[in-house]
């Protein structure tokens, strides 16, 4: 399956214990770039407790079957080849919350 920005993919990047879904966040050019090997990626985790002002929150029209949460103030770098089980694209109405969270949190 080919990689897009806004789909969800399992990953492990470094640090990491096990295995998370991630928001990819790359443009297409890089996404399709052959010589570009990593991409930018936001994590996502299963909601427990309350959600944080860094966060925005997915559901079943993103994908997931449990109350989930994309990290925004924080990429990561993905490798290309290492992502695997694409679940699907986030919704058009959580693109454009986590687009607005970022812009927030980073201050651009």
């Amino acid at each position: 399956m080919k990689i897009r920005q806004w789909s969800i993919w399992k990953a492990k990047p470094e640090g990491f214990e096990k295995t998370h879904w991630f928001v990819i966040l790359s443009g297409q050019e890089r996404l399709d770039a052959e010589r570009r090997l990593k991409v930018n990626g936001l994590v996502c985790f299963t909601l427990r407790g309350e959600v944080l002002d860094s966060d925005v929150r997915l559901n079943g029209a993103d994908g997931f079957e449990a109350p989930t949460v994309c990290q925004c103030d924080l990429a990561y770098f993905l490798d290309k080849k290492e992502l695997k089980d694409c679940i699907g694209v986030v919704s058009w109405e959580r693109q454009q919350q986590i687009k607005s969270r970022i812009k927030d949190l980073l201050r651009l």
